[in-house]
């Protein structure tokens, strides 16, 4: 099984069907693709991959006509052409793709993605894992069931969708400069805000989950209980400092915490933890970092639980995280 590419600058070409479907097996996934030009491709894909969530971002042509299929992408890939067709079948529908309407390939659903020769598109690539830490963090539960997007993007009739494109080609336009401007320090910021802002404006099967996510007001001892969490994160924290500190019974905080953020405040605690964590391990500036001792700095005094815990959290332990640098 390939694994998606970790190299962050993505300017290739080929006149070969292999190379282009390996290539992209990297980016986004693993599919199958047909053409008759096996031989004959004119496949540009010129992008970046962002360094927190490992989003890619690009635009892509083939030069010929071909054929996507796809059962397990384990991302989501994005796309609008600015020049030129494409059509997707999923769910027995049939969905058009120009410049007024861009397509969604969810994980986890079999579709067939037809491509036009003269079909010039930008492209999205959101890993699965990265989408579902995203909306578990906006949804303040565990995601149980793959995110199915509508498929359709249609920006005449959705502002935030074209507003959401139209960041994406001007960071496309100006990607060359943002390479070198700070790229780590922002990447989590940007990254998060593309996912969140699609989950947000596109029609997917947790859209009401968060439309009644954003009516619930949290009351205050459950906010200044978070907050201090998230403050003494690098310090022992027991359950009775979280207690006084709230007011309430320790049943009442257990459970309104519970309510508000699916999760006691302990786990919370260990999950905030565990993100800093993996935060200090992508950022380049931490290559030489002791896992050992960054685990016990964020509260983590047993390591091989810590480890284990890591890898129930991101689906990798911390030295694959850090090797991916």
């Amino acid at each position: 099984m390939l694994s998606l590419s970790q190299e962050m600058d993505l300017n290739h070409s080929s006149h070969k069907a292999e190379f282009a479907h390996h290539l992209m097996s990297t980016i986004c996934g693993e599919h199958r693709l047909d053409t008759t030009c096996k031989d004959t491709l004119n496949f540009h894909y010129e992008g970046m991959r962002l360094p927190y969530r490992k989003m890619a971002l690009g635009k892509i042509s083939y030069g010929a006509n071909v054929a996507i299929n796809t059962s397990q992408l384990r991302a989501y890939s994005i796309s609008l052409p600015f020049e030129g067709k494409q059509t997707l079948n999923v769910r027995g529908e049939t969905y058009f793709s120009n410049r007024d309407s861009g397509l969604i390939v969810s994980n986890a659903e079999l579709q067939d993605l037809m491509i036009d020769k003269n079909c010039k598109k930008f492209q999205v690539v959101i890993p699965e894992q990265s989408l579902n830490s995203v909306l578990s963090e906006l949804v303040k539960q565990p995601i149980d069931k793959p995110v199915l997007f509508n498929p359709d993007m249609h920006l005449g009739n959705n502002p935030y969708i074209a507003a959401w494109w139209k960041n994406i080609e001007t960071f496309l336009q100006l990607k060359s400069q943002y390479a070198g401007y700070g790229l780590q320090l922002w990447s989590e910021d940007y990254e998060n805000f593309l996912i969140k802002s699609l989950l947000l404006s596109q029609e997917n099967n947790y859209s009401e989950r968060l439309r009644q996510q954003s009516y619930l007001q949290e009351p205050d001892y459950i906010r200044r209980v978070r907050h201090y969490l998230v403050e003494h994160a690098h310090e022992a924290i027991s359950t009775d400092e979280l207690h006084h500190l709230a007011g309430v019974s320790k049943s009442k905080l257990y459970e309104e915490f519970q309510h508000y953020y699916s999760m006691s405040p302990l786990v919370y605690l260990r999950k905030y933890r565990l993100q800093q964590v993996r935060k200090i391990l992508t950022a380049s500036a931490h290559k030489k970092v002791s896992i050992s001792k960054l685990a016990y700095d964020w509260g983590f005094n047993h390591l091989g639980r810590f480890s284990q815990e890591y890898r129930d959290e991101f689906g990798e332990s911390p030295s694959e995280t850090r090797s991916k640098l």
